[in-house]
């Protein structure tokens, strides 16, 4: 597998959670990097737990520091709006994601919802990322509601690649209707739910391949697991290089153009 395919990871953290998978396990760079050569994963959009439970300003600077002098490690920040310049104080300065080479945005689905008031308050940041195409990725992982979740987002801001990740509860029609609409919308392998395996055959016969972007969940997750939808899925060697780390590369190479 390692001699076929070197995959670009776009979902994993680093640091101590509030409650681990394992007691007293706070994963570093130290750990992110044996599991990226165990598993032949060339580079990484690395979250940190302080960004997402806490602070995300607090977090995204720890996360500077600790990957330092690691350029196949790229920040995925964690995008919220403000609330006040003591405690946090939103992205709205698009030049600033590309002096800290920003690969990736995140906003819980939980925290946008469907209302307008969270579109209004959110605007700021999301102008500021399509100011610079930079990936946004919408995360259904720990809490959101599918079924009332209001992808036409993706249609009020089309130079923003959207990633979706761990949409295993939404309905197959909805979500291809949604991919079919909306062409800047991306899936995420992450969390793809009990029928995982399958999906990437079915995505792929219904819209193609090039809008699939591999993320495994580490460490809540084995990366084994996604990588095995991938080279299981009787895809083709182009297609499964695009989903393993093409496809989010280009989406890279796009960012501030």
């Amino acid at each position: 597998m390692a001699d076929v395919m070197a995959f670009f990871d776009t979902c994993v953290r680093i640091g101590r959670s509030r409650a681990p998978e394992q007691a007293g396990f706070a994963p570093g760079v130290a750990d992110l990097g044996a599991m990226m050569k165990r598993f032949n994963v060339c580079g990484a959009a690395v979250e940190h737990a302080v960004a997402f439970e806490s602070s995300p300003r607090w977090g995204h600077d720890m996360l500077d520091r600790q990957i330092a002098g690691r350029p196949e490690l790229r920040p995925a920040w964690h995008l919220m709006p403000d609330v006040s310049e003591r405690i946090e104080k939103a992205v709205t300065d698009p030049d600033k994601f590309i002096r800290r080479k920003v690969a990736l945005g995140r906003i819980d689905a939980k925290d946008f919802c469907n209302g307008s008031g969270d579109h209004a308050c959110f605007a700021p940041v999301l102008r500021a990322c399509q100011a610079v195409k930079l990936p946004v990725c919408l995360d259904f992982r720990r809490q959101g509601d599918f079924l009332t979740f209001d992808f036409g987002i993706c249609g009020r801001w089309p130079e923003i690649p959207f990633v979706i990740e761990g949409f295993g509860g939404y309905p197959l029609h909805k979500l291809v209707w949604c991919l079919r609409e909306y062409r800047n919308m991306h899936l995420s392998t992450a969390c793809a739910g009990p029928g995982g395996h399958q999906l990437v055959p079915l995505l792929i016969d219904m819209i193609g391949h090039d809008r699939i972007i591999f993320g495994s969940n580490w460490p809540n997750q084995s990366p084994g697991m996604a990588i095995g939808h991938v080279m299981l899925s009787g895809a083709s060697d182009e297609a499964k290089r695009a989903i393993a780390g093409g496809n989010f590369r280009w989406l890279l190479e796009g960012i501030g153009k």
